[in-house]
């Protein structure tokens, strides 16, 4: 019974790590390199996205200063994204009034995250922000933007701090008087914590959305070499115990092209979360409820 074996790893194209073919058929071996906990790899595509990004923008400001009417559909598309973070994010979180003042950082966040969620439906690539490092250092950005934003907003450090701290009034006698400064220190206490959180919530929420969806991927996928020899490394295909691959390798490839055309569509709509948070908590910095 003829039996042909070869080594792969069919899912080197979907997991995102450091591996990049293109890069090692050049001679180029970056597998395995990190700079603070971030592959190199992540990194470059960090790098080609930025690039991207500016160059993009800074075209756009130039056809925008001319005062010519858009003409083209990638002046369309960028203004189009522009006004819809305006429009969309910006007013309704931060508000009207400062909207336009933290529109830069607001579109340039979106556009972005945007793009490196895209970059990863390349083959040979992935997404950098399917690293806690990468959303992680996001967040801390965004969050240097809210507190700075609070500490303006509300006449520096004393006045921002005090905006923590919620009025509460308990009428009363000496027992109640003492309740109501428990109560006061207790809640400041979590919104103090809350500022933290926030930042918190922004790198966990985009980290485990894209790695959610190439997991999704690789699992799929894994039902190909499963059926054959049990290894996700090896493909066996031996005479007559070749059927079920056959079976199954369509359904799946199948599957995932459908799951990857909703990627493109979570890719959009996780680069909208991250930035509409941002501008709710900038909008909540500088304008605290009480």
């Amino acid at each position: 019974m003829a039996v042909e074996k070869r080594e792969i790893d069919p899912f080197e194209h979907v997991v995102d790590s450091g591996h990049t073919p293109i890069l090692e058929t050049i001679g180029l071996e970056i597998h395995g390199l990190e700079v603070a906990g971030v592959p190199l790899k992540f990194m470059l595509l960090m790098a080609i996205c930025a690039t991207t990004v500016a160059l993009g923008l800074i075209w756009l400001g130039k056809k925008m200063a001319s005062g010519e009417p858009p003409t083209g559909k990638l002046w369309n598309l960028l203004e189009s994204l522009l006004f819809f973070v305006r429009d969309r994010i910006a007013k309704p979180g931060v508000g009207e009034h400062d909207a336009n003042r933290y529109l830069p950082y607001l579109t340039t966040l979106f556009l972005f995250i945007f793009t490196m969620n895209l970059i990863g439906m390349l083959p040979f690539l992935g997404s950098p922000t399917a690293s806690i490092m990468v959303t992680g250092t996001l967040a801390l950005i965004s969050f240097v933007v809210i507190h700075a934003a609070g500490l303006e907003g509300n006449h520096g450090v004393k006045g921002y701090l005090k905006t923590f701290i919620p009025p509460i009034h308990i009428e009363g006698g000496p027992v109640m008087q003492l309740l109501g400064k428990v109560i006061t220190v207790g809640i400041a206490a979590l919104e103090y914590a809350t500022a933290f959180i926030r930042a918190t919530v922004l790198a966990v929420r985009l980290f485990a959305n894209m790695l959610a969806g190439h997991t999704v991927l690789f699992m799929i996928l894994l039902f190909i070499a499963l059926v054959t020899t049990g290894s996700p490394y090896q493909i066996e295909f031996a005479e007559g115990k070749d059927w079920l691959y056959y079976l199954v390798a369509p359904f799946s490839v199948l599957l995932v092209t459908a799951l990857s055309l909703l990627e493109l569509f979570i890719a959009g709509l996780q680069a909208f979360i991250f930035t509409f948070l941002t501008a709710v908590f900038i909008g909540l910095a500088k304008h605290p409820a009480h």
